[in-house]
């Protein structure tokens, strides 16, 4: 089982997607930066900060024996909600921009997370976080409304998924 990486062996995976150099799009990284500072990580959870290779981890998942059960995605979105506003949407509902993120080019009708949950029997979490802006130039940081998202998102994944550290 050691020939497979650690986010397929892992009961859970929770993976952070987005670039930190454009501003709120670094959402799901920061996010998973603060559930590694402050919280204890049970065993069978896997935290990775996919940044922009999401496609790459889901592709080895979906080829790999052996998988995660739950696989929760957090990421940052524009629904035209409040900045800073957290909620879960269904794989249906990821924005075109970001349906590259979890597709494989070369197979347009391929929607790796839909394949995993479909096909493959995995759970598909999609949390995200509405964007106050994200710039067409490098621009790292969050704005206010997200950098305030980032605990209460950690606190969300940590109630469902385990214990903080006191």
């Amino acid at each position: 089982m050691e020939q497979f990486p650690i986010y397929c062996r892992k009961e859970i995976l929770i993976a952070g997607v987005g670039n930190i150099l454009f501003g709120d799009d670094g959402f799901g990284p920061e996010v998973i930066e603060y559930l590694e500072n402050h919280y204890k990580i049970p065993e069978n959870v896997c935290l990775a900060d996919a940044g922009t290779g999401i496609r790459k981890i889901l592709f080895t998942i979906t080829l790999s024996e052996v998988r995660p059960k739950v696989i929760v995605v957090i990421d940052a979105v524009d629904k035209g909600r409040e900045p800073g506003e957290i909620f879960d949407i269904s794989l249906d509902e990821i924005p075109m921009e970001k349906i590259d993120d979890f597709s494989i080019h070369q197979v347009p009708s391929s929607n790796l997370l839909k394949e995993l949950k479909d096909l493959c029997s995995v759970e598909v979490i999609v949390k995200v976080c509405q964007v106050k802006t994200i710039p067409d130039m490098i621009q790292s940081g969050l704005s206010e409304p997200l950098q305030k998202a980032v605990p209460l998102m950690a606190q969300s994944i940590a109630e469902e998924f385990f214990s903080p550290t006191s």
